[in-house]
């Protein structure tokens, strides 16, 4: 029998590969010098991904990389996060990465998880990279989870370009019918290159063929290869199959095949054939072991086989080791893997399928006796698709809680099954009721079915404790459906049998201020302080948090920091339940920024955005909002546009996109680019009772739009229609937002009757706290009303003081106008100066045009006119950007920075790309490079305190 020379587990030698070659050298070499880079490798099954990725690695490895591999398999498409656990577990280096993967296992919401668990990666990732380049190769992309893809996507944008990072990623070119196609294809819009593998020329397979036997093929092995097509595992099967059934032979130096024509017959002509009939040859005991593995899957471990088998390791060892040695499978770490799936696949395809549900009944029973990995289990038991049993229901109730966090929707698969198994006065009913509810909520497409569950456990379980948290979870998934009436009725018929349940009482506040009943919802507030305790107890932060937005809302912002401090003081270190989502620090921080306390405003978004950062927190796009919003009203624009950046990549339970958008759309009118707005501004509020307010934001958002494109007194009438007629649940607390482009418009529209409205309005909200800013937008009204330049001029000083520049320019842009008018040309110029200096520091391209139109038709020219900043080089970068830089430049990552300057290392991401827009740069490393170079001999230091608004 001829054997073919390729030991097995080597890695195989290419053929015809030579082009791909070139270019993945390229790319490394792009990596290893700082400047990350991304390639996808195509082709069908058999046609050389895998071997080609090994070639990678191998080059990786030479080269100084940390590799890092993976691999997707079809069985485990339901398990989050399989694929990028698969890589960190091949990771090796200091005991401290164990503890990096903490996020893998924490038991919170899967969308939350995802997003925790992409952060985590992202900073793992920039560790590794800091000690040097990383090279992640993942393969078989089109059997990816979809939560790895959507870690993968994230990582993508995050890194490639900023970090020495390389991944490679192999995907079949015929796709699986199932499977998370959206993040697959937005993976191969994003990568940097794609390499399609093509079928070997003839000349490739002649040369593959002498290869793998030894000798030159002959006329009649050469025609029967052919039928491989170039397809480089056929011909290795082919050749294979023939070699070890001895129906090669050798002649001086060429082989070919034995026997006549006509014996020829019997020789496979598929690859099938030729597998099972290297399958034939194994011992009966060893053909057992290798058909469990193929029901277990493409890989499996040494330790779980054993235990399925019942069978010590090292007897199972033996008896695999000559599937081992013939090649039909591979050790690949710490698992077996078959040397393709192909392998796999004929094995199944002539098992029965009674044998294939037995034997995954009895894998996933021992594995849970064995106490594996609950979605290990569960894998096994689904795939089953038959009864439970008792034995499996008793596991399902230790491991739910467990399971719904690390693979709920195989969870809600088995859930769902064992409550048709179980009867209600069954113990475990009360428990699969609850952990489905539960994992059915974190889905907000789940939320009518945890509705149907609620309602179904509710008619059955007697247990008083237990009925309390079926009324709180059935409310809540009413909520979740958006249904805030019947939301209301289900919780307050709750609290006729628990009429002092703080919580409960709470989401009747939620829910009343929701549907705009302000003064119901005050009165069930305060009934949830009551119940709470008199603020003994941090079950009262519910009622402290709902009377403090109450109070926001009536601009009476003093108040509502004092409940805020309470609640944030009662709070602790505990957490808010999810099953009702209260944030002290949120609202604490827009009332320290409603009274000028900036700082200490972003400082409270900061603790909040803190707390939440790890991907647990329901208001996680609210923090990055209430920055944003922050930052732009303190001109602090790119810093604005960085955590809108930020807030768009989270999870965004409070359906805030909109409103995150249009912050950027009111930065984009601003500097003039209208085409952004636009787009942006196009995205609809959410009806959702938390996104509702701020349904003034995008009116205010268009009808700044309407202004840019000319249309001054549409734009006016958008703004007081959005405050008159209610459109959000926020009241005068819009006005606060609205006024100063409201007045302004109303001013320079000549609509006197708007403008005394509006003034009365001031009036009566803005002297509720007493702040520089609340003084200057009723300064700001009255002057305007009166044309009093001094007036004019005392808003803009007030305005400075509380560090509102877009809004103190605007004053001091119609004081220049009254002063023109009065022929005060001078004082006229001076104003005019000083607000175009501050439109030039914002950027505010648009203002500037604005008010040199405006003032020119009074009859003001200017010497000069003013500039605004550079857009490129490092004269464009903000402060914020020029911190960073130097941070980077001393060799800082991004979640350092981050914790350094007290923001989310996504806002660092998105100051790190306007940095590089700026510049003109495209890596860390480059960046390093070229600040160190402008710092001349004294490098830059980095220990400058976090910056202060």
């Amino acid at each position: 029998m001829t054997s073919i020379s390729n030991s097995c587990g080597a890695l195989p030698k290419l053929f015809g590969r030579d082009d791909e070659l070139n270019c993945l050298d390229g790319l490394i070499a792009s990596a290893g010098s700082g400047r990350g880079v991304s390639v996808l490798i195509e082709g069908e099954t058999g046609i050389g991904k895998t071997a080609l990725l090994g070639a990678v690695a191998q080059r990786c490895e030479g080269a100084g990389f940390r590799v890092l591999r993976g691999a997707s398999e079809e069985l485990e498409q339901r398990i989050p996060f399989q694929v990028v656990r698969g890589c960190l577990n091949a990771a090796t280096g200091p005991a401290h990465e164990v503890d990096s993967c903490r996020w893998l296992h924490r038991g919170i919401s899967t969308r939350d998880r995802e997003f925790g668990v992409a952060e985590g990666i992202q900073h793992l990732l920039a560790d590794h990279c800091d000690d040097g380049p990383v090279a992640l190769l993942l393969d078989d992309l089109q059997w990816a989870d979809a939560s790895s893809l959507s870690v993968l996507h994230r990582i993508h944008r995050g890194a490639i370009g900023q970090l020495p990072l390389l991944m490679c990623m192999t995907v079949q070119t015929t796709r699986p019918a199932s499977g998370p196609a959206g993040s697959l294809h937005g993976i191969e819009g994003a990568v940097t290159r794609r390499l399609a593998l093509r079928p070997l020329a003839e000349d490739d397979v002649v040369a593959m063929t002498a290869d793998l036997i030894g000798a030159s093929p002959g006329p009649a092995l050469k025609e029967r290869i052919s039928a491989a097509a170039g397809n480089p595992l056929f011909v290795t099967e082919f050749v294979g199959a023939l070699a070890m059934q001895g129906d090669l032979r050798i002649a001086d130096g060429v082989a070919d095949l034995s026997g006549a024509p006509g014996e020829r017959a019997s020789l496979p002509v598929s690859v099938n054939e030729t597998i099972l009939r290297q399958v034939d040859l194994l011992a009966h005991q060893t053909r057992d072991v290798v058909e469990v593995s193929a029901v277990m899957g493409p890989r499996v471990h040494l330790a779980d086989l054993a235990t399925v088998l019942g069978t010590p390791v090292m007897k199972v060892w033996q008896l695999v080791r000559e599937a081992v040695d013939m090649g039909l499978l591979i050790e690949a770490g710490d698992r077996l893997t078959f040397r393709h799936n192909l392998v796999r696949q004929a094995l199944l395809e002539t098992m029965p399928r009674s044998v294939r549900i037995a034997l995954l009944q009895q894998a996933g029973q021992a594995l849970a006796t064995a106490d594996a990995p609950p979605e290990q289990v569960a894998k096994y038991l689904l795939m089953a698709d038959v009864s439970l049993g008792a034995q499996a229901l008793d596991w399902l109730a230790r491991a739910a809680h467990t399971l719904t966090a690390r693979a709920p929707a195989d969870a809600v698969d088995l859930l769902e099954r064992a409550l048709t198994e179980v009867h209600c006065e069954d113990p475990r009913f009360e428990t699969f009721s609850l952990e489905l509810i539960r994992v059915l909520l974190h889905n907000r497409r789940g939320a009518g079915r945890a509705e149907q569950v609620a309602r179904a456990a509710q008619a059955t379980v007697g247990e008083p404790a237990t009925q309390l948290t079926l009324s709180r979870l059935l409310a809540w998934s009413v909520f979740r459906q958006g249904d805030y009436e019947r939301a209301l009725a289900e919780a307050t018929k709750a609290l006729e049998s628990s009429p002092a349940d703080a919580r409960l009482h709470a989401f009747v506040s939620q829910c009343q201020f929701v549907l705009g009943r302000l003064p119901e919802a005050e009165r069930a507030a305060q009934r949830a302080v009551s119940a709470g305790g008199n603020g003994a107890s941090h079950v009262t932060v519910y009622g402290l948090t709902a009377l403090a937005l109450l109070r926001l809302c009536e601009m009476r912002s003093r108040e509502a920091l004092e409940l805020s401090d309470q609640a944030v003081q009662l709070l602790g270190r505990r957490t808010i339940e999810n099953d009702l989502p209260m944030a002290p620090h949120f609202t604490r921080g827009l009332a320290l920024m409603d009274i000028d306390r900036c700082a200490e405003a972003e400082n409270a978004f900061a603790q909040g955005l803190s707390d939440c950062e790890d991907g647990a927190g329901t208001f996680l796009t609210a923090f990055h909002l209430g920055r944003a919003r922050l930052f732009f009203t303190l001109g602090r624009w790119d810093d604005a546009l960085a955590e809108v950046g930020a807030g768009l990549e989270a999870v965004d339970h409070l359906r805030l996109e909109a409103a995150l958008h249009h912050q950027a759309a009111l930065i984009a009118v601003h500097r003039g680019n209208l085409e952004d707005a636009v787009s942006r501004g196009a995205y609809q509020v959410d009806s959702h009772g938390c996104a509702r307010m701020h349904a003034y934001t995008q009116h205010w958002t268009q009808a700044m739009i309407k202004e840019a494109q000319g249309d001054s007194e549409a734009a006016l009438v958008m703004l007081f229609d959005a405050w008159e007629n209610g459109v959000t649940e926020s009241g005068p607390r819009a006005l606060h937002h609205l006024g100063p482009d409201a007045a302004r418009l109303a001013a320079e529209t000549g609509d006197v009757r708007r403008l005394q409205k509006l003034c009365q309005a001031l009036a009566d909200y803005g002297g509720n706290d007493g702040t520089a800013n609340s003084r200057a937008i009723d300064l700001l009204g009255t002057g305007l009303l009166q044309q009093d330049a001094e007036m004019l001029l005392e808003s803009a000083e007030s305005f400075g003081a509380s560090g509102r520049r877009l809004y103190e320019a605007y004053a001091r842009e119609r004081a220049a106008i009254a002063l023109a008018e009065v022929e005060r040309m001078d004082e006229a110029r001076k104003a005019l100066n000083a607000a175009l200096a501050s439109y030039d520091q914002l950027g505010a391209v648009w203002d500037a045009r604005r008010a040199e139109r405006q003032l020119a038709g009074a009859g003001l020219r200017l010497r000069r006119r003013a500039r605004s900043g550079p857009l490129t080089g490092w004269d464009a970068l903000t402060e914020t950007e020029n911190v960073v830089v130097k941070h980077v430049a001393a060799g800082c990552s991004n979640p350092e920075i981050a914790s350094r300057l007290f923001l989310s290392p996504r806002t660092v991401q998105f100051h790190l790309a306007s940095i590089f827009t700026k510049l003109g740069i495209g890596s860390r490393v480059e960046l390093a490079v070229s600040a160190s170079r402008r710092a001349g001999p004294r490098a830059p230091g980095v220990g400058e305190p976090a910056i202060a608004s």
